[in-house]
C-alpha cells in the first residue's frame, strides 16, 4: 500500500518519535486524535474537489494519466465518507456517485466535462455539509488538519512534486499544483489569526512553492529535479499553520499515544464491521493514514511480523491504496496475495488487524 500520510517519519527524528511528547502539550487543539475519522472524510471530500478542479483546468481530450486521476474520484476518496453519507442521506449519496461517474465517463471518452463537473461540485458541497459536523466546519484546528494533509499526504503538494521527479511521472505534478491552490484558499480563512511575522513567513513559503509550481501543466522534462525540493517548504508551512491554529498537526510525535489510539479505534471499527461495513471502513481509512505514515516504519524495526500483518490486513480491508484501483477492489473483502491468507473473510482480516495493532501498541509501551 502507498504511503498516504508521511508526516513525522520524514520530518521528525526517530528519537523524537519514541520520546514522550511533553514539548507539544502547549497546543489546545488535537484534531488527529479528537476528530480522526472526520478529518479523513474531509480529506476524501477535498480530494474529490481537487479532481474536479483538474478536470476543469485542462481541456478534453485528456492525457491518459490525467484520465486516471479524474477517474480516481469514484474510488478511495469517495469511500472515505460514502458510508456515512448513504446512512444519513441515501438519495444524495446515490446522486453524488452518479455525478462523479458521469465526470469520469466523460473524461475517459474525451468529451467536455464542464457540465458534469458543475453538477458534481454542487452535490459535493451538499455532501460536505451532511458528512462533516457543523461544529467542526471552518474551525481553525480542523482547517489546519485539512491543510496539513493537502500539503503532505499522498497526491498533495510535497508528494506531487516528489512523485513527478522521482518516478518520472509528470502527470503527478498537476496534483501538487491543484493542492497548492486549495491550501492557499484555506490559508486565507485562517490568516487573520496569524501574526505579522507568521504571515510574512507563510508568504515566503508560498512564493517558494509557487516557484516549483508555476502552472498546472506538467513539465516537458523532470530531468535534474530534486524530488525533495517541495518537502522543506511544505513542512515549514505546515509548522506555521500548526502554530496559527493552535493545534497539534503532527500526531506521530507521541508514537506510544498514537499506537494506543489507532488500536482502540480499530477495535471499535471491527466491532461495527458486520453491522455497517462501509461506515466501519471509513475508520480504517483514517487509521491507515496514521499507521502507514507515522508508525509502520518504526514498528517494522521492533515487531516486523506484526507490522507486516497489519499492513496486509489494511490492504485486504481497504484496497491497495491506489485510488484508480480501489473502486474495483472495494467489493472484495478477501485477502489476496499470500497463500496463507487466501480466502480470509473481512471479519477475520479485521480481527487479525486488531491483534497486530494491539501487539504494536505494546511494542511502543502504550
Amino acid at each position: 500500500m502507498t504511503k498516504r500520510f508521511p508526516l513525522s517519519i520524514s520530518a521528525i527524528a526517530l528519537s523524537l518519535a519514541l520520546a514522550p511528547a511533553t514539548g507539544f502539550a502547549q497546543y489546545s487543539g488535537d484534531p488527529f486524535f479528537e476528530n480522526t475519522v472526520a478529518l479523513s472524510q474531509a480529506y476524501g471530500l477535498e480530494s474529490i474537489g481537487l479532481g474536479l478542479d483538474l478536470a476543469s483546468e485542462f481541456e478534453a481530450p485528456y492525457d491518459d494519466e490525467l484520465v486516471e486521476t479524474v477517474e480516481g474520484i469514484t474510488g478511495a476518496s469517495l469511500e472515505r465518507f460514502e458510508g456515512t453519507l448513504a446512512t444519513t442521506d441515501a438519495e444524495l449519496a446515490q446522486n453524488l456517485r452518479a455525478a462523479l461517474e458521469a465526470v469520469a465517463k466523460a473524461a475517459e471518452a474525451g468529451e467536455d466535462t464542464s457540465a458534469s463537473v458543475e453538477e458534481a461540485r454542487a452535490l459535493l458541497i451538499q455532501a460536505y455539509d451532511v458528512v462533516i459536523p457543523e461544529n467542526l466546519r471552518g474551525t481553525p484546528a480542523f482547517t489546519g488538519g485539512v491543510m496539513i494533509q493537502l500539503l503532505l499526504a499522498e497526491g498533495g503538494v510535497a508528494e506531487g512534486y516528489e512523485e513527478a521527479a522521482e518516478g518520472n511521472e509528470p502527470w503527478e505534478y498537476p496534483n501538487g499544483w491543484v493542492a497548492l491552490q486549495r491550501v492557499k484558499a484555506l490559508w486565507s480563512e485562517i490568516e487573520a489569526d496569524a501574526s505579522e511575522q507568521q504571515v510574512a513567513d507563510a508568504q515566503e513559503m508560498f512564493e517558494t512553492l509557487d516557484g516549483l509550481y508555476p502552472q498546472a501543466q506538467p513539465p516537458e522534462s523532470v530531468a535534474g529535479w530534486n524530488p525533495e525540493e517541495a518537502e522543506a517548504p511544505a513542512q515549514r508551512l505546515g509548522g506555521i499553520v500548526e502554530t496559527v491554529v493552535d493545534a497539534n498537526l503532527y500526531p506521530g510525535r507521541d508514537a506510544a499515544r498514537l499506537a494506543g489510539h489507532i488500536s482502540a479505534l480499530a477495535s471499535e471499527a471491527c466491532a461495527a464491521y458486520g453491522e455497517n461495513e462501509a461506515v466501519a471502513r471509513e475508520t480504517l481509512y483514517a487509521l491507515y493514514d496514521l499507521y502507514d505514515g507515522e508508525l509502520a516504519g518504526v514498528a517494522s524495526l521492533f515487531v516486523p511480523e506484526d507490522e507486516e500483518t497489519a499492513s496486509d490486513m489494511f490492504g485486504a480491508l481497504i484496497g491497495t491504496g491506489d485510488d484508480d484501483d480501489d473502486e474495483e477492489g472495494a467489493e472484495d473483502t478477501e485477502v489476496e496475495g499470500d497463500d496463507d491468507d487466501a480466502g480470509l473473510s473481512g471479519g477475520d482480516a479485521c480481527s487479525a488487524l486488531q491483534t497486530a495493532l494491539t501487539n504494536i501498541q505494546g511494542a511502543f509501551g502504550a
